[in-house]
C-alpha cells in the first residue's frame, strides 16, 4: 500500500506536544507552495493568539519541521512564546518503497492540512503542480495508487484532476483542469508567457474560465497562423537571391516592415485585359466599372508597399491610360493624386517611358508613344539617391567599387559596381541619360525569350527589362532588395539580380509564377 491508498489504522497514533518555538522550522516544501509573507495577516493572528491561546495545534514531522500551521508559529515569534501545541505525523518508513515515496506523501499531507485555508491563486497553482506532479508520476506504475477508493487524504475521482481537486480542497475539478491548462499553455514558450494569462488569474483579474476560453482564442489563431504559413510554403520558392510568393501582395506578410530599398511595379491597367485571375476568388483588379473604384482598390492594394519600403528608399510606378469613347480617363494623374493626397507619398519625380517602336492606334489622335514612371517616396529629405557614371570600358562597367578601388586597381571616387548587368545593357547604358526620359523600344524581345522557355503561352502585358534599369541603380546599392508586387514573369526581379540586388515578387497567377521561378534559376545556373 502506498500513501494514496493508506488505511487510517496503518498509521502511527498522532501524540500532542510542547515544542519548542526556537526549535521549529518550516518544510521547505510549503515555503515552495505558500505565501507566508502576508506580515498584516501574521500580526492579526498574533493578538488573536494573545486573546484566545492557540485553538489548534501545528502539525510537525519527526525532524520539527512544520506541515501545518507557519501561521502559528510566526505569529508566535511575534507574541515571544517560548513554546507550542503540535502534533508529531510518524507513518512508519516501512509502509513505503523508497525516500521519494516518503516525500511525495508529506508532499500531499501538507496540501491536505491546508484544504480549509483561504488560498491565494497562485498558491492553488502551485499545490496543483505538486499534487499532479505526483499523480502524473504514479500514473501507469500501479493502479493501487490511483484507485477509485478513499485513501488516506480523502481523494476520490476518475482521473488525476479529480483526485488532486479532492485533495485541494474548495475548487473544481473542471476548475483546476482549465487553470493548468492555462499554465502548461504558457510554459510552451516565452510568447504564450508574455500574454500574461496566469499572470491575471494570480492578481484576480480574470477567472479561470475566462482565461481558459482567451487561451483557446489565442491557440486557434496561432494554429491558423501556422496553416497559413503553411499554405503559403507551398506557393513559396525562396532561394537566395530571389523569394517568389504566388499570391496576392496585399498583404505581404512574408516581408519584414521597412526591409525594402526599391519597389518597381507595373499593375493591371484599368480595362485593359482579363488576365483571368478572377477564379481565384477576388474580382480581378483592373477590370472595375469605374476608374474611381480601380483608384480605390489599387490604392487599397498598395498600401501594404508603403509598410515594407525603409525610409530611405523609392516606389516607382508605371501605369499608362485608358481611353474610352475617344476620351482619356487621366487614370495615371488620379491615381498619383490620391496616393499622394491620400495614402502619403511624395512625388519627387514624373519619368516618361518614350517607345521607339510604339503601334498606331486608330482613332482621331496622336499616336500613344509614352507611358508614365511616377517616382514616390516617404520622405523626401530621406530617401537614398546617385546618379550612376560609367567608368571604363571593360566589360564588367564600373560604376562604384567596394572598398573605393576601380577594376585596374587604382583609386575610384565611387563605392560600388555594375557587373553582370553590363553586358546585358552595354548599349542601353551608353546610349541613356539620366534624366525623366527612359527610351526603348516594347517589349518583343522579352516575349521571344519567354517563348524559349514556354511555347505554348502568349504572356500579355510584358514589360521590357531594360525600363528598371536607370530606377533601381540611381536608387540602391548592391544587396539591397528589390520588390515587385505585381511580378508577372519577374522581369524586375531579372534585372534586379543582374546588378547584383536581392528581388521579392509577388504574382497570383500560377502559369506566371512557374514562368518566373524557370527564368530566375536559369538565370542563376
Amino acid at each position: 500500500m502506498a500513501y494514496f491508498e493508506e488505511e487510517e489504522e496503518d498509521l502511527l497514533p498522532p501524540s500532542l506536544i510542547k515544542i519548542k518555538v526556537a526549535d521549529l522550522i518550516p518544510h521547505p516544501t510549503a515555503m515552495k507552495i505558500y505565501d507566508y509573507r502576508t506580515k498584516k495577516d501574521i500580526k492579526v493572528l498574533a493578538k488573536t493568539m494573545q486573546k484566545i491561546g492557540q485553538l489548534e495545534p501545528i502539525v510537525i514531522d519527526k525532524d520539527k519541521k512544520i506541515i501545518s500551521g507557519h501561521r502559528r508559529w510566526k505569529a508566535a515569534i511575534l507574541n515571544d512564546w517560548k513554546e507550542l501545541d503540535a502534533i508529531i505525523m510518524r507513518p512508519p518508513m516501512s509502509k513505503f518503497k523508497s525516500q521519494e515515496e516518503f516525500d511525495e506523501y508529506i508532499t500531499v499531507s501538507i496540501v491536505y492540512h491546508n484544504q480549509q485555508r483561504k488560498k491565494k491563486p497562485i498558491e492553488i497553482i502551485n499545490e496543483a503542480e505538486a499534487i499532479l506532479g505526483i499523480l502524473g508520476k504514479n500514473q501507469g506504475k500501479r493502479r493501487d495508487l490511483l484507485g477509485d477508493d478513499v485513501n488516506a487524504f480523502g481523494a476520490v475521482g476518475k482521473d488525476r484532476f479529480e483526485k488532486a481537486a479532492n485533495v485541494i480542497g474548495d475548487i473544481s475539478a473542471s476548475t483546476l483542469r482549465r487553470i493548468m491548462e492555462v499554465v502548461e499553455f504558457e510554459k510552451k514558450s516565452e510568447a504564450n508567457k508574455n500574454i500574461g494569462l496566469v499572470d491575471q488569474i494570480v492578481k484576480g483579474e480574470l477567472a479561470p474560465m475566462r482565461a481558459y476560453r482567451l487561451m483557446n482564442i489565442h491557440i486557434q489563431e496561432q494554429e491558423e497562423r501556422k496553416q497559413s504559413k503553411s499554405k503559403v510554403a507551398k506557393v513559396a520558392v525562396v532561394s537566395e537571391p530571389f523569394s517568389l510568393y504566388n499570391k496576392s501582395s496585399d498583404k505581404m506578410t512574408e516581408v519584414q516592415t521597412g526591409s525594402v530599398q526599391v519597389v518597381f511595379t507595373s499593375p493591371p491597367y484599368f480595362q485593359q485585359r482579363n488576365y483571368g485571375n478572377s477564379s481565384i476568388g477576388k474580382a480581378e483588379l483592373g477590370l472595375e466599372k469605374s476608374v474611381n473604384e480601380f483608384i480605390k482598390n489599387l490604392s487599397k492594394h498598395l498600401k501594404d508597399v508603403k509598410r515594407v519600403l525603409n525610409d530611405k528608399g523609392s516606389f516607382f510606378l508605371n501605369i499608362a491610360d485608358t481611353t474610352q469613347n475617344g476620351e482619356c480617363l487621366q487614370v495615371p494623374n488620379r491615381l498619383v493624386l490620391n496616393l499622394c493626397d491620400t495614402e502619403g507619398w511624395h512625388l519627387v519625380n514624373e519619368i516618361i517611358w518614350q517607345k521607339t517602336s510604339s503601334l498606331p492606334k486608330p482613332g482621331k489622335k496622336l499616336q500613344n508613344s509614352y507611358e508614365k514612371i511616377f517616382h514616390l517616396v516617404k520622405d523626401t529629405s530621406k530617401y537614398y539617391y546617385e546618379e550612376y557614371k560609367i567608368w571604363n570600358e571593360t566589360e564588367s562597367k564600373l560604376v562604384k567599387s567596394p572598398g573605393g578601388r576601380n577594376l585596374k586597381g587604382g583609386k575610384a571616387k565611387e563605392d560600388f559596381m555594375i557587373s553582370k548587368g553590363y553586358s546585358k545593357f552595354k548599349d542601353f547604358l551608353t546610349e541613356q541619360q539620366v534624366k525623366d526620359i527612359i527610351s526603348g523600344p516594347n517589349a518583343a524581345s522579352r516575349q521571344n525569350f519567354l517563348k524559349k522557355i514556354d511555347s505554348e503561352k502568349e504572356h500579355p502585358a510584358l514589360m521590357p527589362d531594360y525600363l528598371p534599369v536607370i530606377p533601381i541603380l540611381t536608387t540602391s546599392k548592391p544587396g539591397d532588395i528589390v520588390l515587385d508586387p505585381f511580378s508577372g514573369s519577374a522581369t524586375t526581379g531579372r534585372t534586379a539580380i543582374l546588378f547584383d540586388r536581392k528581388y521579392i515578387g509577388y504574382e497570383i497567377n500560377k502559369a506566371n509564377h512557374d514562368l518566373a521561378v524557370t527564368d530566375l534559376n536559369m538565370l542563376l545556373k
